[in-house]
């Protein structure tokens, strides 16, 4: 399982001086520290090198939930970019760039896995998902811009429904697509050939879905990309949580470099056994 999260609080602002809010990064933190245990126990047990207890699998138990919160935050992201965004066209511009940034890192990671280890490449992992996803999402997103919220086309109150209402529906297909098969080109979709095999697969059905549940979470607790209801209260960050949040805030970063750093420690760890 490898998982990339949007390295920032939000995918496009719309201006550098946008206040970051420092509880999504630790989420963000949170979820990249999990990561990287996950990581290197994942690790220890691929290479042979040390068996995992049994309690460590299946990987359901714990990939799964690192997962969630990485595409889920990524959905709140979103949201909270848009909302800071000056009109429709600007936020359509920047997720598009933004979005095919994500994915063609996901496609150079398809590339170094499919040199090594080649068994399991990772064709449509979560870079490719929030890649892809970050350009879906703009249709939900186009009300929540600056210029909607001084026109009156953003409802304050029900512009979480929409993104809601899909989110749930594009999970509830997955049942469905799930029992399909197909050709190649039709992985990230969900739709795979028989006896398909990778080390990271997070495919439009159901994920997707999620990103949407992340916008409409967005929507809700920062309307107008501000702190309202249970957030209302969040201040200023305890100097406890800098730490979890600085990870947060550099999560591309460490995303990026942890697994060679990892397989680097291994390798010592090898020469000294």
């Amino acid at each position: 399982m490898n998982i990339l999260p949007i390295s920032k609080n939000s995918t496009v602002s719309s201006s550098a001086s946008s206040p970051r809010f420092y509880e999504l990064d630790v989420f963000r933190g949170i979820a990249v520290f999990l990561m990287v245990i996950y990581h290197f126990l994942f690790d220890l047990e691929y290479f042979g090198i040390r068996e995992m207890p049994a309690w460590f699998w299946p990987q359901q138990l714990y990939g799964f939930p690192i997962t969630i919160m990485f595409i889920f935050i990524a959905g709140v992201s979103l949201a909270l970019s848009a909302s800071k965004t000056k009109d429709a066209e600007t936020l359509t511009k920047k997720l598009i760039k933004r979005g095919t940034f994500i994915f063609a890192v996901g496609l150079i990671i398809t590339a170094v896995t499919w040199i090594y280890p080649h068994d399991g490449a990772i064709l449509f992992g979560v870079l490719h998902l929030i890649g892809i996803s970050t350009i879906l999402a703009v249709p939900f997103l186009l009300s929540f811009t600056k210029e909607a919220q001084i026109s009156g086309k953003y409802k304050e109150k029900s512009a979480w429904l929409l993104p809601f209402i899909f989110g749930i529906a594009v999970i509830l297909a997955s049942k469905i697509v799930e029992k399909m098969s197909g050709p190649i080109w039709t992985v990230p979709l969900g739709i795979h050939p028989y006896g398909f095999y990778a080390l990271d697969y997070e495919p439009l059905f159901p994920w997707f879905g999620v990103v949407l549940i992340g916008v409409a979470a967005g929507a809700w607790l920062y309307p107008k990309g501000e702190r309202r209801g249970l957030l209302s209260f969040l201040k200023n960050e305890p100097p406890v949580l800098k730490g979890i949040s600085w990870i947060g805030r550099h999560s591309l970063l460490i995303y990026l470099g942890h697994q060679p750093i990892i397989l680097g420690l291994l390798w010592l760890l090898s020469l000294l056994n």
